[in-house]
């Protein structure tokens, strides 16, 4: 390194170990040069340090930089995948509404193909959070300047992801052990009895549980706010680089 060789040099000039063809001066007389020597010592560790320090830093703003942008896409990915889940619940809710008051009368194959997939469906969010993950298991979150960002980051992926991967999953596991465990046990093959089942005691209970699916669309809006506002931030960092 550069001030390793400085300091070799200059070292023994300022102690006065280097080579003289006459006889050296003494200390005393040498005072101003020694302390010159030291001076350009001590100055090129500093600057050494200095430009390593800058060099460094400027390695973890690309870093970020590169984060930032991967991490805007994946929320932009997440937020179209929400839209298109959130819309999929308000199928729902209307579809087991219809299957509740099923009729023979109210009973068509148009309704039965627009809403039979409700009955067996699986509607989870698939966050893409790799990146995310990948930052936090290296340990080098510090990279995130704004710290108003990093936090904002942290609550999406290890509060608000997780609490509505959850909801929609409990959601999605009572559905599989209830309506379609039922209906496997007692729609004929031919679905010749399709309105007895659907008016039968235990599954009229199970599709009343529609009524918490407002509450999971409330929660997909409100984690879909939540990115757009840190795509917000991310556009507001990535601007000032």
């Amino acid at each position: 390194m550069i001030e390793v060789d400085l300091v070799a040099k200059h070292g023994k000039k300022a102690l006065g170990l280097e080579e003289h063809g006459h006889h050296s001066p003494t200390w005393r007389q040498r005072l101003p040069e020694i302390l010159l020597e030291i001076g350009i010592i001590v100055f090129a560790i500093t600057l050494s340090i200095q430009l390593h320090s800058w060099h460094e830093h400027s390695l973890e703003r690309q870093k970020e930089r590169k984060f930032l942008l991967g991490l805007r896409q994946d929320l932009s990915h997440d937020i179209k995948e929400m839209q298109e889940d959130s819309a999929s619940y308000v199928v729902q809710q209307k579809a087991f509404s219809y299957f509740r008051a099923l009729t023979p009368q109210t009973l068509s194959a148009d309704s039965l193909k627009k809403y039979s997939w409700t009955l067996r469906n699986t509607t989870v969010l698939v966050p893409n959070a790799s990146r995310f993950e990948g930052l936090k298991s290296s340990g080098d979150l510090d990279i995130i300047e704004d710290e108003a960002l990093l936090n904002g980051i942290l609550d999406h992926y290890q509060e608000l992801i997780p609490g509505l991967v959850n909801e929609a999953d409990s959601f999605s596991d009572y559905k599989g052990q209830t309506i379609s465990r039922y209906l496997d046990e007692h729609l004929a093959p031919n679905q010749q009895n399709l309105v007895a089942v659907m008016g039968a005691g235990p599954m009229q209970n199970y599709l009343s549980h529609a009524s918490i699916i407002p509450g999971i669309v409330k929660e997909y809006h409100h984690v879909m706010q939540h990115s757009r506002h840190l795509i917000h931030q991310i556009d507001s960092q990535l601007g000032g680089h």
